[in-house]
């Protein structure tokens, strides 16, 4: 049981003489607990919203999961997989990854070029939709003709938005596919696979570094360009056709599956993914940092109340009131402070947070689309973290000043006083 004088105590000296809340002395503390929380709430949410938006970007991109063979192979009779995968409520697509060369006049870039299904590959990925940007959201989709599957199929291409411009084509314009490998023999020499496809759709993948690389024809296609048999493919991608976690998803087609290597979405990118997750760590250690700097005030203002009221002190030590008892008074004191800076940090936080994700008053540009508005989540975890190394850091700031307190001898300073 906490003693009752000590609550009153704290409250005293924690208002001062003349006034009834807070004093002006411990306004400095308590502004400084606020601003370090706010600063760490804002952090993690928008670190954590760019998490979620490059998630969507991968995902809208690729998939959520990926199923390749073992050992690097291919993988073999992908219609039987994937209606396996069908039974399970999963949307599957087979691909055919090839590196390919685009000409177009003069013009030769490389690209990477992924073999596809058009009606499966639409549940699985957002690249095959038409493509839409409400309430500043990423442009992800077709920006530009559409998909025929027939056509598609038999000499069709998509290419990436960034991909098109600096091969100056549009739709219906023919284009110039090639291997970079010369393995086709002839009289005159070993020779590469070489198509001719038209135009059919540019997309936005949301990402420029795929904008400028990325295209997508037929499986057939694909399957003459990488010297594959029929119904062989290098992975499927799957997506569930209700809300399910990756994580949730790998586990039951590990036991479906065991004999297959199965990758979620953020072994797609593992840079990009990587790099979200170190600068989310590291801005958090800053704003920690810059929080402790700002404990440094509250530490000080102890120091300076115990070493004004030494002499009170030095009574209530008289009176009977122990180490603990004064130890007890201070900290109540800081804890008041910390709880009360933590609330309106959190509330003023969530606040401005809410304000941006509901009216989106910060945007960003993002490579050469629309701006969009800056992606801000909230977790339930970062406002317990932030809560507990509030009161972790605040505790170990008043360490300092409760050590003075068991150095006041009760009996010298009545004796001065005297």
């Amino acid at each position: 049981m906490i003693n009752k004088s000590i609550v009153y105590l704290s409250r005293k000296y924690l208002s001062g003489r003349k006034t009834k809340g807070i004093g002006k002395t411990h306004y400095l503390c308590l502004m400084g607990i606020t601003l370090g929380v706010l600063a760490l709430l804002c952090v993690t949410s928008v670190m954590n919203g760019f998490r979620s938006d490059i998630y969507n970007r991968i995902t809208g991109t690729f998939s959520q999961v990926r199923i390749a063979s073992d050992a690097g192979a291919t993988v073999k009779n992908y219609p039987i997989l994937c209606n396996q995968l069908q039974e399970m409520k999963l949307a599957a697509s087979p691909v055919i990854r090839n590196e390919l060369l685009l000409k177009s006049g003069q013009v030769i870039l490389p690209t990477l070029c992924f073999g596809i299904e058009p009606n499966s590959h639409k549940n699985v990925s957002s690249l095959l939709r038409e493509a839409d940007n409400r309430n500043g959201e990423i442009i992800q989709g077709i920006l530009a003709g559409d998909i025929i599957p027939e056509a598609f199929n038999a000499s069709g291409i998509a290419l990436g938005a960034g991909l098109a411009s600096q091969l100056g084509v549009y739709l219906g314009d023919e284009i110039q596919v090639l291997s970079p490998i010369f393995n086709i023999p002839t009289a005159f020499g070993m020779i590469p696979h070489i198509r001719f496809l038209k135009v059919q759709a540019i997309f936005a993948a949301g990402m420029p570094e795929y904008d400028q690389n990325f295209s997508f024809i037929g499986i057939n296609t694909a399957a003459f360009f990488a010297s594959y048999a029929p119904g062989e493919a290098d992975y499927i991608e799957v997506k569930p056709v209700t809300t399910s976690s990756s994580k949730n998803i790998m586990s039951s087609l590990k036991k479906t599956f065991p004999g297959y290597q199965i990758e979620d979405w953020s072994s797609f990118d593992p840079n990009l993914y990587s790099a979200i997750r170190f600068e989310k760590f590291l801005m958090f250690v800053i704003m920690l940092f810059m929080f402790i700097i700002a404990s440094f005030n509250l530490t000080g203002n102890l120091l300076k109340t115990i070493s004004q009221k030494k002499r009170e002190l030095g009574l209530l030590k008289a009176l009977g009131l122990t180490d603990k008892d004064l130890q007890g008074l201070f900290l109540l004191q800081a804890l008041f402070l910390c709880s009360v800076g933590i609330v309106v940090g959190l509330s003023l936080g969530s606040f401005l947070l809410l304000l941006q994700k509901y009216t989106g008053v910060v945007k960003l540009g993002f490579g050469s689309g629309e701006a969009i508005i800056l992606p801000v989540k909230f977790l339930f975890t970062d406002y317990a973290l932030i809560v507990v190394v509030a009161y972790v850091i605040t505790i170990l700031s008043v360490l300092l000043p409760l050590k003075r307190l068991s150095k006041i001898n009760a009996v010298e300073l009545i004796k001065r006083a005297v």
